[in-house]
This record gives C-alpha cells, sequence and structure tokens, in this order.
C-alpha cells in the first residue's frame, strides 16, 4: 500500500460518512492549519515562489467555512478536511413529472372561479382550518406559473468529489494568473495542509501527472453532463398538454 493509499485508509478510520468531515469544517479550524502552513518552512517557501509568479495569497486569511464566499486560503486550509469521494451526477428529466400537468390547469381553473363575483372560494388547510391567505386569484396564478416552469426542466445535479474540486480549481487559477500550473509548489502546499491537520510529511505530495488529471477529470465531468442535457433537450416530448396515451376505444389507421 502507498503512501498516499495509507493516508487515505487512516482518514476513512478517523472519520467513515462525509458528514464526520464537515463537523470538523470550522472557520477556526481552516485558521489553525493555515498558520501552522505559513510558519512551516517548505510550505511559506512555495507561498513565496506563488507570490513572485503573480499568485499572492500568504497575507490572506480563511474566513468562509460554508464556502459560499471562501477566499484561497480556505480552499488550501480545507482539502485536508474534506472527503476523495466518487463525484456523481442525476439528470432529471421533464418526462417523469409529466402526469402532474393537470395541476397547473387546476390551479388556473381555481384562480377564474376566485375571480368571478359571485363566486366564493374557501380553502381549506392541512388541519381543516378555512385559510383564506391562498385564496387570491393572482396567488394561484403565480403558483400555476412556477409549477409549470419547474415541470418543463430538464435538470442536471452534480455531486462533485470535494477536495479534487478545490484542487482543480486550484490548479487552473494558478495557471490562468501565472501562465504556468506551478505544481511543485502546489503539491507542497497540500502536503503542508495534511502535515498541520495532523498527517505524516510526504502522504499527500501529488505529482503533476496526478494533477493533470484531477483537472481534466472536473471539466470531461462538467462537460460530460452538459451534453447528456442537450441531447435530452433535442429529443423533448410532445407537450404535456396533450395526452399521449393510447385510447381504448381508438382504431388503428389504415
Amino acid at each position: 500500500m502507498s503512501p498516499l493509499e495509507s493516508a487515505e485508509e487512516a482518514m476513512k478510520k478517523k472519520a467513515s460518512k462525509s458528514s464526520d468531515y464537515m463537523e470538523l469544517l470550522t472557520t477556526d479550524r481552516l485558521g489553525d492549519i493555515w498558520e501552522k502552513i505559513r510558519s512551516d518552512a517548505e510550505g511559506r517557501r512555495a507561498l513565496e515562489r506563488l507570490a513572485e509568479a503573480g499568485f499572492p495569497i500568504s497575507h490572506l486569511t480563511p474566513n468562509d467555512a460554508t464556502f459560499k464566499r471562501p477566499c484561497w486560503a480556505d480552499y488550501i486550509a480545507a482539502l485536508p478536511l474534506l472527503p476523495n469521494k466518487t463525484s456523481t451526477r442525476r439528470i432529471h428529466s421533464k418526462i417523469k413529472l409529466r402526469k402532474y400537468w393537470p395541476l397547473i390547469r387546476e390551479l388556473r381553473r381555481l384562480a377564474a372561479t376566485a375571480n368571478l363575483p359571485f363566486a366564493e372560494v374557501t380553502i381549506f388547510g392541512r388541519k381543516d382550518d378555512p385559510d383564506s391567505s391562498l385564496s387570491s386569484p393572482d396567488d394561484l396564478q403565480k403558483a400555476a406559473t412556477t409549477v409549470e416552469d419547474f415541470l418543463s426542466w430538464d435538470y442536471c445535479v452534480r455531486n462533485l468529489n470535494p477536495r479534487h474540486a478545490l484542487i482543480a480549481e486550484l490548479r487552473w487559477t494558478i495557471r490562468q494568473r501565472t501562465g504556468k500550473p506551478h505544481d511543485r509548489e502546489l503539491s507542497v502546499l497540500i502536503d503542508a495542509a495534511f502535515r498541520a491537520a495532523g498527517y505524516e510529511k510526504g502522504c499527500f505530495f501529488i505529482d503533476s501527472t496526478t494533477l493533470d488529471r484531477i483537472e481534466k477529470r472536473q471539466m470531461e465531468s462538467r462537460v460530460k453532463a452538459h451534453q447528456r442535457i442537450r441531447r435530452l433537450m433535442s429529443t423533448s416530448s410532445p407537450s404535456p398538454r396533450r395526452s399521449t396515451r393510447i385510447r381504448l376505444n381508438s382504431k388503428k389507421r389504415v
């Protein structure tokens, strides 16, 4: 078993579920790891070389463990705390929910009825209590439009490999900012981050070939998902307002 595989196995034993990793992902924890990286001799030299090349990040401080608005310090410090799990994707076709289109017609019918001068619409909620808050024709029309939009969607959900997603974006950004991927410096920082998190030296030093493969796989996964969606849209189903079922009494024309 290689050092990398041994370290991965140790990580799995330490936290067997992805939620266990996320519990470790706090801003304080990221800040502690980042400070250790900056005080590490190899990590400090790697940061200096990146700064000289045009990618200065040593002055940054981790400030967002939720990754809604992270900085590059968050990216590097989070690497040892994130799982290395296989990426997955889920493709949804609007055909799957075609049977719910009558709901839209019923909502619009109810909205039209509620708008009549001599009609009274009383809506009962789940507790069988009269509830007039949704009886406005405008509210019903908006609800119908929202449902109609959703039922007309083809969409794709991609669950990324968290660690590889950060590595790929880091490498791409470094290359865009400096003209080169600087794999040596990136690998040193990754290894320093894992050592700061308590792993042995050299366990997570990633070579250029592996870094290149990680970045390409992230791009290929995105491209494949988009291609699948485009194929799905090009073979879209007939209008859902027109029934596609064969009536029992229908006769085949010759």
